[in-house]
């Protein structure tokens, strides 16, 4: 673009515009930092727990419990499932005849028994997630922070009668998720 002055000079407004512009510089070539954390899901249980001899038909809450830790490094929540001993059947209701309960509380101290609800706290062979009620005492599997630790008890519920009388070693399975 040319512009007429009054006393006929023509100047260039692009030459113009430049000059008063002051040099930019910059570096070649620019680098960009990216930084990236891969997802690490983790969780450890202590154990074992041991209910020791227990009479047919009778029930009873662990003398300790399992601490369960977030070893990942984001925030989790679990879920729960037991493997079936050879002889027995895990049942979520009052047990027969080779059938069993075991139930699992998060909890920060021991529990009482009739806390445990076959509803919310029974186990299955099918993993359940943990929800505000399912697991739930005054602690939940919801939501765990990263290195946070939570207090697991369970409940067995034996047998009203049984052909097995040696030692039973039933699984319990925690698995985690990302919240």
């Amino acid at each position: 673009m040319k512009i007429q002055l009054r006393n006929g000079i023509i100047l260039s407004v692009a030459l113009f515009t430049l000059a008063m512009v002051a040099p930019v510089l910059a570096a070649n070539p620019a680098t960009i930092t990216v930084t990236v954390t891969i997802q690490n899901l983790s969780v450890s249980a202590s154990g074992p727990i041991a209910f020791g001899t227990v009479v047919a038909g009778s029930a009873t809450v662990s003398s300790g419990s399992s601490t369960i830790t977030n070893d990942g490094n984001v925030t989790e929540t679990y879920s729960l499932n037991l493997a079936n001993p050879a002889g027995w059947t895990a049942v979520q209701a009052a047990p027969g005849a080779e059938e069993y309960a075991l139930s699992a509380q998060f909890n920060s101290t021991a529990p009482a028994g009739g806390t445990f609800s076959y509803a919310d706290h029974a186990l299955t062979t099918a993993p359940a997630v943990c929800t505000a009620s399912r697991f739930a005492g005054d602690q939940t599997g919801v939501s765990v922070a990263a290195s946070a630790t939570r207090n697991l008890w369970l409940k067995f519920e034996a047998p009203s009668t049984t052909s097995v009388t040696t030692q039973q070693t039933i699984i319990v399975t925690v698995t985690a998720a990302a919240a």
